[in-house]
């Protein structure tokens, strides 16, 4: 997504169900993610194999927390939906997000192919451009409301997602480690 514009163009135009975004976006750069922590767990650390508990936590982690915090993301840019624009639409409204995320999920599993190499998630930020980018499209806000919008969500997105690291992280690691 170098020119986002005329992507959301084609976006806003797709009638796919929540279902066909997660299947055939959000699915593929999930198993990105697992296949890259799996490699960069065992293989680009520092040459010592963890074990099968901790590369699963790790995996859980991630996958956890950003399955579920999509999920509770796009409820509640939903709900915010309601103020701006007057009615729910939660596809519009899960396309807006699984889409945006696509360029931070990439950043994620090429971090974790690279673990040693974290400043990386910086470039994670370009997702809040992108996501910027498809609110006039998807949401129908423009201008003032648009920023106003996008930080509101953005704030309350980001405290989703560091709550779900937080409980899927605290949660299995003691499970498995």
């Amino acid at each position: 997504m170098l020119d986002p514009a005329k992507e959301w163009e084609a976006i806003a135009t797709e009638n796919s169900s929540r279902k066909t975004v997660y299947m055939q976006f959000v699915v593929p750069l999930l198993c990105l993610i697992t296949v890259a922590t799996v490699i960069g767990t065992w293989l680009a650390t520092s040459r010592e194999l963890y074990s099968i508990g901790y590369v699963f936590c790790r995996i859980a982690v991630l996958l956890g927390s950003l399955s579920v915090g999509l999920y509770f993301s796009v409820f509640v840019i939903a709900e915010i939906m309601v103020h701006q624009v007057g009615s729910k639409r939660y596809d519009h409204a899960f396309a807006l997000m699984a889409y945006a995320s696509g360029a931070a999920y990439f950043v994620i599993a090429i971090v974790s192919l690279f673990p040693f190499y974290n400043e990386l998630l910086i470039l994670a930020f370009y997702s809040c451009y992108i996501y910027w980018t498809g609110i006039p499209y998807l949401i129908q806000v423009k201008g003032q409301k648009q920023t106003i919008y996008t930080l509101l969500s953005f704030i309350i997105v980001a405290f989703i997602y560091l709550l779900m690291f937080f409980f899927f992280g605290n949660l299995l690691e003691a499970i498995f480690v």
